[in-house]
């Protein structure tokens, strides 16, 4: 019995001479493979492209005058471009008496501020409450209903509270300690039926109105916080759950941590001195 063999059929390698190949593309130039058809156009690209090129131009760019040139295109690439150079915007104004320019300007369609989503602001009490409240209040909550803030963080430092940061009419006769620091007897609470004695400046119209600031439902998140170098005992109870977490409670008002400034318990503060009046 003769065994199978398997008989392999050898072909040439390929089916035409390597002569006859079709030479690799790989080698003709960028400008052979594709020419641009007229100028470019940025808006055909789709947003998230447009948000990334942007977003390199702007926040990576060391020369302000090619910056300045891409808000100075069209109104809708200066839309575009604002939403990003302004989305996080840090401000300390202890040392000014006038808001600074991106809030101090007349509001109109191309206003920077209405680009502003995320704002830091840091005031010092140099001034009375009445001119934040006047002044600083209506530009915020004007950017947060005609433009996209939606996030702020208010740190307020230097004697807060303080008499003239509090009241109406201030001299520098007024006992500024006293109002403070002085308890006198209070309603409080939800109902206003709660008796407390606590400082006067509770039951005061500026610091009421500020209170409805911090409440206000057109700015849905607003952190506020105080000077941990120079706050009163009173503060205490409303960042004693921030100090008990590291263990470092104060004692008689005095921060004994590392923190510089000290996040407040909005909703506490505003649920129980909301509408406080003396007893």
């Amino acid at each position: 019995m003769v065994s199978a063999k398997w008989v392999v059929e050898r072909k040439p390698f390929g089916s035409k001479s390597i002569a006859f190949r079709p030479k690799p593309s790989h080698g003709s130039s960028s400008a052979t493979r594709w020419k641009p058809r007229g100028p470019f156009r940025l808006f055909d690209l789709p947003p998230e492209l447009r948000v990334q090129i942007l977003d390199s131009a702007l926040l990576d760019c060391e020369e302000q005058v090619q910056v300045l040139q891409i808000f100075l295109v069209s109104r809708r690439l200066y839309s575009e471009a604002a939403a990003i150079f302004y989305h996080d915007i840090w401000l300390d104004i202890t040392d000014r008496t006038v808001p600074p320019g991106l809030l101090a300007e007349p509001i109109t369609p191309l206003s920077p501020r209405l680009h502003v989503h995320t704002m830091d602001l840091k005031i010092y009490p140099k001034n009375n409450l009445r001119s934040f409240n006047d002044v600083y209040v209506p530009l915020l909550r004007e950017m947060a209903e005609q433009g996209s803030l939606r996030a702020l963080s208010l740190e307020i430092n230097g004697r807060f509270p303080r008499l003239d940061f509090w009241t109406d009419h201030y001299s520098h006769d007024d006992d500024d300690d006293a109002f403070c620091e002085t308890e006198v007897p209070l309603l409080i609470g939800p109902e206003t039926n709660t008796e407390y004695l606590g400082p006067a400046f509770l039951a005061a119209q500026p610091f009421q109105a500020f209170l409805g600031f911090l409440s206000d439902p057109r700015i849905p998140k607003v952190t506020l916080y105080i000077s941990s170098a120079d706050h009163y005992t009173f503060w205490c109870d409303f960042h004693r759950k921030f100090s008990s977490q590291l263990g470092i409670p104060c004692i008689g008002g005095s921060w004994r941590g590392k923190s510089k400034r000290l996040k407040v318990n909005r909703r506490h503060l505003i649920r129980l001195f909301r509408n406080a009046r003396a007893a």
